[in-house]
C-alpha cells in the first residue's frame, strides 16, 4: 500500500496533502471541567460555560494551525473506545489518589473510563431533550463528526414519540446527530434475540448468552469490549418510553 502513495500518474502525487484532513480529537472534557470547576458539565451552568470556552479555544487553535501550515486541521469528537479506558488507567498509575476521584466506573474491578469527547456523564439523569440541548451546544464547534446518544431501555418508545422528539431537537437545540440505541441479548444455543441485557436466555434458560450494544458509533458484541467500556455499559442511564412521553 505504501507504494501507492508514491504514484504520480496524472502529474500530481496520489496523496495530496493540501486536500487531506487532519483531525484533532477531544476526550474527557467532562472530567477536565470537574477538576477545574468542581462540578461536571450537567451539574451547573458554570461548568457548561467553562466547557464551551475550552472547546472554543481548541477550535481557534486548530484554525490557526490550518492557516499557519496550509493544512486542513479539524477539531472532532473522538469515539475513543480504547483511549477512554487507557487514559484513565494511566492517570490512576501516575496521579493517584487524585485521579481516583475523577475517573468514572468501578475502581475495584478496574472498569474505569473517561467520558467520551464532550458528552455528559453517561449516568447523569436528565430528560432526553435537556441532554441533547446541552450536548448539542458543543456540536457547532466541531468541523468533524459530532453526535449524541440516547441509550434506550428494554421497552423503546414508539416511532411517533421518537419523531416528535427529533422535531423538538431540530427546533430547540444545536444537536447535529442523535442516535437512539437499544440493546439486545442473543443466545447461541437456541438462536433467539430479545431486547435488553440478560444474564440468561429467556427462551431456553441457557447462561452462555452474549449482548449487543452500541460501543461508540456502531453496534458490537459486549464480550469483545475492554473493561473500561464494560464499566461505561453498566453506568449508562437508560431511557424508558414514559421518559420520552414527559419530554417538554
Amino acid at each position: 500500500p505504501l507504494s501507492i502513495l508514491a504514484m504520480n500518474k496524472d502529474g500530481a502525487p496520489y496523496l495530496r496533502l493540501e486536500k487531506t484532513s487532519y483531525f484533532i480529537g477531544v476526550l474527557g472534557l467532562n472530567e477536565l471541567v470537574q477538576i477545574q470547576v468542581g462540578k461536571q458539565l450537567h451539574e451547573s451552568d458554570e461548568a457548561m460555560v467553562f466547557g464551551l470556552k475550552v472547546i472554543t479555544f481548541l477550535k481557534e487553535k486548530a484554525d490557526q494551525l490550518s492557516q499557519d501550515h496550509g493544512l486542513r486541521i479539524i477539531l472532532e469528537q473522538s469515539p475513543a473506545e480504547t483511549t477512554a479506558y487507557r487514559f484513565a488507567k494511566l492517570d490512576l498509575r501516575y496521579f493517584s489518589p487524585e485521579a481516583g476521584r475523577i475517573v468514572k466506573g468501578d475502581l475495584s474491578k478496574g472498569e474505569i473510563f473517561y467520558t467520551n469527547s464532550t458528552d455528559l456523564n453517561v449516568s447523569s439523569v436528565l430528560s432526553p431533550l435537556d441532554r441533547l440541548k446541552m450536548e448539542g451546544a458543543f456540536h457547532p464547534l466541531f468541523g468533524g463528526g459530532a453526535i449524541s446518544h440516547l441509550w434506550l431501555g428494554e421497552t423503546g418508545p414508539s416511532g411517533e414519540t421518537l419523531a416528535d422528539l427529533v422535531i423538538k431537537v431540530y427546533r430547540q437545540s444545536k444537536c447535529r446527530v442523535v442516535t437512539f440505541s437499544p440493546e439486545f441479548t442473543i443466545c447461541p444455543v437456541c438462536r433467539s434475540t430479545v431486547r435488553g441485557l440478560r444474564q440468561k436466555c429467556d427462551t431456553c434458560n441457557a447462561d452462555a448468552v452474549d449482548s449487543i450494544s452500541r460501543i461508540t458509533q456502531y453496534f458490537s458484541r459486549t464480550s469483545g469490549w475492554n473493561r473500561g467500556k464494560i464499566g461505561e455499559l453498566k453506568a449508562r442511564y437508560r431511557y424508558t418510553a414514559s421518559m420520552f412521553d414527559r419530554a417538554p
